[in-house]
């Protein structure tokens, strides 16, 4: 029996010893070759001109694509019409970027704390299935994605999401209010940014209402739109105490920016022919409708 004690103790050494050697050569690779190529191997990009790929929708099609979007004051973004006008995906004279690599699949690894494993894998599922295909893929390490989500310190209130300056998808945890939230709404909350941010980086701009979808941040107004403001808690919309809940307007808007990648993608058609599934998260449970 002491014999075996010995070995489990030398084995457990041994796997902290590993992980040792693994974290610091992480950190050597970000002192050798910087935050960008650790945390954001993909950079940013966008087409020439931002001009999309214009065999995939027709002009009709990409006309009722861009009215879907156009939400209400608060929900939606107006600035995407030249998408069907003129085939360019730009708002107010500059491009839309995103993180997709050629293989048009953004590759996700998760060092964060505040955003668990579990928490990416539901993003990432939630997003494939507003797409109707698989656009995002959790790897198993920093080497094989595009960009790296882990937690970080900031002098300022944010708590972080999608960056364009070489660190990844960096969340602040010490600014994360929990005060006043259950358990569920806390999860949920955390869910909707971390989705956000993913929106993001596959080249969804704000949703929140106006020509850069900025209406609904500006004043806090909260919707039940998860790419606007969305929050869930005491006071909030009855809506948003059921969980996050995907609307046409994600799925006109993945559906645009797929088009303007570098491997443009022909996503979410359903959402056409009014047949958009209805994806749904709340409390660490996914379902469609």
């Amino acid at each position: 029996m002491a014999k075996f004690w010995r070995r489990l103790g030398l084995l457990v050494g041994l796997a902290v010893v590993i992980a040792g050697v693994f974290a610091g050569m992480n950190r050597l690779h970000i002192l050798m070759y910087g935050n960008s190529r650790y945390y954001q191997r993909t950079k940013p990009s966008s087409t020439t001109d931002g001009l999309v790929n214009r065999k995939l929708f027709s002009q009709g099609q990409l006309a009722q694509l861009t009215k879907m979007t156009h939400g209400t004051q608060y929900t939606g973004n107006t600035g995407l019409d030249a998408v069907a006008t003129h085939y360019v995906y730009r708002q107010s004279g500059k491009n839309i970027r995103n993180f997709m690599g050629s293989d048009g699949v953004l590759q996700l690894y998760s060092e964060s704390k505040m955003m668990r494993p579990a928490m990416v894998k539901d993003a990432a599922a939630f997003w494939n299935r507003v797409a109707g295909y698989r656009i995002v893929q959790v790897v198993d390490s920093a080497k094989a994605s595009d960009e790296v989500i882990h937690d970080g310190k900031t002098k300022d209130k944010a708590v972080g999401g999608q960056q364009y300056n070489g660190t990844g998808i960096q969340f602040f945890p010490a600014n994360w209010q929990t005060k006043g939230f259950s358990a569920r709404e806390d999860l949920n909350n955390r869910e909707a940014i971390l989705i956000r941010e993913i929106g993001h980086a596959l080249g969804i701009p704000t949703l929140g209402g106006g020509k850069l979808g900025e209406n609904a941040a500006s004043v806090g107004y909260i919707t039940s739109e998860v790419m606007g403001v969305w929050e869930s808690g005491p006071n909030r919309l009855p809506a948003n105490q059921k969980g996050i809940r995907s609307t046409q307007m994600d799925a006109a808007a993945v559906a645009l920016a797929g088009i303007s990648w570098q491997h443009p993608r022909r996503l979410a058609t359903k959402v056409l022919t009014d047949q958009q599934p209805v994806v749904m998260y709340n409390a660490g449970r996914l379902t469609v409708k």
